[in-house]
Protein backbone atom coordinates (compact mmCIF):
# COMPACT_ATOMS: atom_id res chain seq x y z
CA UNK A 1 0.00 0.00 0.00
CA UNK A 2 1.11 3.44 -0.92
CA UNK A 3 1.87 6.13 1.81
CA UNK A 4 0.37 9.68 1.68
CA UNK A 5 3.18 10.78 -0.28
CA UNK A 6 3.67 8.10 -2.78
CA UNK A 7 -0.24 9.32 -4.05
CA UNK A 8 -0.15 11.69 -7.00
CA UNK A 9 -2.20 13.74 -5.46
CA UNK A 10 -2.44 17.13 -3.82
CA UNK A 11 -4.62 17.36 -0.10
CA UNK A 12 -5.74 20.47 0.80
CA UNK A 13 -6.83 21.30 4.50
CA UNK A 14 -10.66 23.15 4.85
CA UNK A 15 -10.82 25.01 8.18
CA UNK A 16 -11.33 28.32 9.90
CA UNK A 17 -9.91 27.90 13.40
CA UNK A 18 -6.39 28.98 13.46
CA UNK A 19 -4.61 26.44 15.35
CA UNK A 20 -6.07 23.72 13.51
CA UNK A 21 -4.56 25.54 9.98
CA UNK A 22 -1.96 25.60 11.76
CA UNK A 23 -1.78 22.09 12.80
CA UNK A 24 -2.76 21.24 9.20
CA UNK A 25 0.35 23.67 7.50
CA UNK A 26 2.82 21.60 9.37
CA UNK A 27 2.14 18.10 7.37
CA UNK A 28 4.71 18.16 4.73
CA UNK A 29 1.72 16.19 2.76
CA UNK A 30 -0.84 19.17 3.11
CA UNK A 31 0.03 21.03 0.42
CA UNK A 32 -2.44 23.78 0.95
CA UNK A 33 -5.76 24.75 2.83
CA UNK A 34 -8.96 26.55 2.06
CA UNK A 35 -11.61 27.90 4.02
CA UNK A 36 -15.12 30.15 3.22
CA UNK A 37 -17.45 32.18 4.90
CA UNK A 38 -19.77 29.20 6.55
CA UNK A 39 -16.54 27.59 8.40
CA UNK A 40 -15.46 31.15 9.61
CA UNK A 41 -19.54 32.16 10.21
CA UNK A 42 -18.99 28.72 12.46
CA UNK A 43 -15.70 29.32 13.86
CA UNK A 44 -16.54 32.54 15.60
CA UNK A 45 -14.98 34.54 13.02
CA UNK A 46 -16.58 37.85 12.12
CA UNK A 47 -14.31 40.15 10.86
CA UNK A 48 -13.20 38.44 7.49
CA UNK A 49 -9.91 40.65 6.51
CA UNK A 50 -8.16 40.70 9.48
CA UNK A 51 -8.70 36.59 10.35
CA UNK A 52 -7.56 35.97 6.26
CA UNK A 53 -4.38 38.96 6.86
CA UNK A 54 -3.17 36.98 10.58
CA UNK A 55 -3.51 33.90 8.39
CA UNK A 56 -1.24 35.02 5.88
CA UNK A 57 1.50 36.47 8.22
CA UNK A 58 1.67 33.18 9.60
CA UNK A 59 1.40 30.80 6.18
CA UNK A 60 3.97 31.76 3.43
CA UNK A 61 4.90 29.12 1.69
CA UNK A 62 1.70 27.13 1.00
CA UNK A 63 -1.31 28.09 -1.36
CA UNK A 64 -4.24 29.16 0.69
CA UNK A 65 -8.02 30.16 -1.09
CA UNK A 66 -9.82 32.32 1.20
CA UNK A 67 -13.63 31.91 -0.57
CA UNK A 68 -15.35 35.46 -0.76
CA UNK A 69 -19.07 35.97 -0.89
CA UNK A 70 -20.92 39.13 -1.58
CA UNK A 71 -23.93 40.95 -3.69
CA UNK A 72 -22.02 43.41 -5.46
CA UNK A 73 -18.54 42.91 -6.80
CA UNK A 74 -17.71 46.51 -5.61
CA UNK A 75 -18.33 45.63 -1.83
CA UNK A 76 -16.56 42.04 -2.88
CA UNK A 77 -13.38 44.34 -4.34
CA UNK A 78 -13.40 46.44 -1.38
CA UNK A 79 -13.13 43.09 1.22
Amino acid sequence: MKTVDQLNIKIFADGADKAGMLDMYAKPFIKGLTTNPTLMNKAGIREYKPFALDILSEIKDKPISFEVFSVSTLKSRVN
